[in-house]
């Protein structure tokens, strides 16, 4: 893999496959069932962030992604969710269920924060790019206008990928979570057309594929889901090094079930 900035350009050179793992939410069992399908000599694993929070094993989920990216860094990427968007130790978000689990699995949130999880953060990338396809946690924003603006962002584009979310219709508006922006069709196919790729595939909305991966703005926005903590069947993406899809409608297909 080349690593450069905040952005990851994956080199697919003797893999035959990338696996695509959504938001876990805390949910081990998920990650074990990916760690048991996962074969580092064939395959490359992404996982689109959101680690801890709602379910009730996110230490064990965040260290078992940091012994995966320990063992396996030239196959395994792993992106930073809102989940993981922490200042000076604190999160940015609410709730965070992590601090909970830190003070009675770790004996305290700081001396966790500072002994396992600031590491953690550091090693996460913003987005990766992977054949025409670009991976993210949340989703893209009018302000991105080329893969620099991923690899060295702002502190805004930054917010952008971490918390924006895809609507129906046209335009971009000010996202209701307080952060990031709702980006109609027509941003998504600028963003597509300026990056050079044929979709984005995101997680940041569990609601929305509970089923299998929710494909809209004619393909070109993907959101999948690897937790159970919202019900419906967790699922990870098996996509074909050697014929990656050219768009994200025939995604459905490429679904493994993680139950």
């Amino acid at each position: 893999m080349q690593k450069g900035g905040r952005l990851r350009r994956i080199d697919p050179t003797g893999r035959d496959r990338v696996l695509v793992v959504g938001d876990l939410h805390g949910d081990l069992d998920s990650l074990r069932r990916i760690e048991g399908i996962f074969d580092p000599d064939r395959d490359l694993l992404i996982f689109l962030g959101d680690y801890a929070d709602r379910g009730d094993r996110g230490i064990e989920v965040i260290e078992g992604v940091g012994e995966l990216l320990d063992a396996h860094r030239d196959s395994v990427t792993a992106l930073k969710g809102n989940h993981e968007d922490y200042r000076d130790g604190l999160p940015c978000f609410s709730p965070c269920d992590l601090m909970g689990e830190a003070e009675w699995k770790r004996g305290g949130w700081r001396e966790y924060y500072d002994s396992f999880l600031r590491g953690f953060l550091q090693r996460l990338q913003l987005a990766a790019l992977l054949g025409g396809a670009l991976f993210v946690h949340g989703g893209v924003s009018s302000r991105i206008g080329s893969l620099e603006d991923l690899d060295r962002p702002t502190p805004t584009v930054e917010e952008d990928v971490l918390w924006s979310d895809p609507c129906e219709g046209e335009g971009e508006f000010p996202n209701p979570r307080g952060a990031g922006v709702l980006f109609g069709e027509d941003v998504s196919e600028r963003v597509c057309r300026a990056l050079g790729i044929g979709y984005i595939v995101r997680s940041h909305e569990p609601m929305k594929a509970l089923d299998g991966p929710f494909i809209e703005h004619r393909g070109r926005v993907v959101t999948i889901s690897s937790t159970n903590v919202y019900g419906g069947a967790p699922f990870a993406l098996a996509l074909p090094i050697g014929d990656m899809p050219a768009s994200g409608e025939g995604l459905a297909k490429y679904k493994i079930a993680l139950t």
